[in-house]
């Protein structure tokens, strides 16, 4: 019995490791291939542009009011004080 009381720290370093080794090679992947933009945000409407955002990377992709849909290319917006200012 005591023996497999011995063992048990061995298992959860294991599994550790693997989480750990999982992580490093998503992330690893992540910089090879990019975000998959799978999360994205409710739309937001700022300055007459309606958007969602990536909840990952934080690319912007427009978004149509009427259709309800994403359309167009992610880019990338760098932020303004005007941008971070609250109404």
């Amino acid at each position: 019995m005591q023996a497999l009381e011995t063992l048990k720290p061995y298992a959860q370093s294991e599994r550790a490791r693997v989480s750990h080794t999982r992580v490093f090679l998503a992330r690893w992947l992540g910089e090879i291939f990019g975000c998959q933009h799978k999360e994205m945000s409710r739309p937001f409407s700022r300055h007459g542009e309606t958007f969602r955002v990536c909840i990952t990377c934080g690319a912007r992709r427009q978004f149509d009011e009427t259709t309800w849909n994403s359309s167009g290319p992610f880019y990338f917006k760098a932020a303004r004080p005007a941008d971070l200012a609250t109404y």
